[in-house]
């Protein structure tokens, strides 16, 4: 996909702009409690038609929080972020990225995974109620944003599939600097103006689960 942005701002009024500055993606958040940053279906209508891919970003409450990672609010999020996917008419077999935005120390490692293991329930229960009402059974893949070693630790715990990495070059003892090997994401600066809203700037590998419809 090349070069993109993901921002906590709908992006309709400056999706010209956008292109004309070689943004090929953007990443946009889901959320049902903090909702001033959700992509809705008509941002994402606009986004599509304007031939630009969505990357779909789950940090509904505090991403920033170590003490928001656990078992049960991975598994809240996960059901809440796919059932979003799924009324917002995301593609299948495409990414949802769950932020863990702050610099993870060996400390945390456990509550993170067990955060994803939660997500991967909440996946399951999602697809379970899906069934039950007689609805279409959407697959997708859950995936993460985060530092270094966050990427390292969900990629050997397996449950993970699409990987983007945080900026912030102290991180992860200064890991996190270096690209990590595997990336599909991979954010290079935070805070900056473009077409007069605040973004952080991102690059690609290649597929990167961006959609659009």
């Amino acid at each position: 996909m090349g070069n993109g942005i993901h921002t906590a701002t709908n992006v309709s009024n400056v999706l010209n702009c956008l292109k004309s500055n070689g943004k090929t993606f953007v990443g946009r958040y889901f959320a049902v409690v903090n909702t001033w940053k959700a992509l809705t279906r008509a941002e994402a209508q606009n986004i599509s038609a304007a031939g630009i891919y969505i990357v779909s970003i789950w940090e509904d409450r505090d991403g920033e929080d170590p003490s928001y990672f656990s078992y049960s609010n991975g598994k809240s999020d996960g059901k809440n972020a796919f059932n979003y996917a799924a009324n917002l008419g995301q593609l299948a077999n495409t990414p949802v990225y769950f932020a863990v935005d702050f610099d993870a120390k060996l400390s945390n490692k456990q509550s993170i995974l067990d955060y994803f293991n939660g997500a991967r329930d909440g996946y399951l229960q999602y697809l379970h109620d899906r069934h039950e009402f007689g609805l279409p059974e959407i697959y997708y893949k859950i995936s993460v944003y985060g530092s270094y070693d966050v990427l390292t630790w969900c990629k050997d715990q397996g449950i993970a599939t699409y990987f983007f990495q945080a900026y912030a070059p102290g991180w992860s003892s200064g890991r996190n600097a270096n690209p990590w090997a595997g990336y599909h994401l991979r954010q290079v600066a935070s805070n900056q103006s473009l077409c007069s809203i605040n973004v952080n700037l991102d690059v690609s590998s290649g597929a990167a689960g961006g959609w659009k419809y």
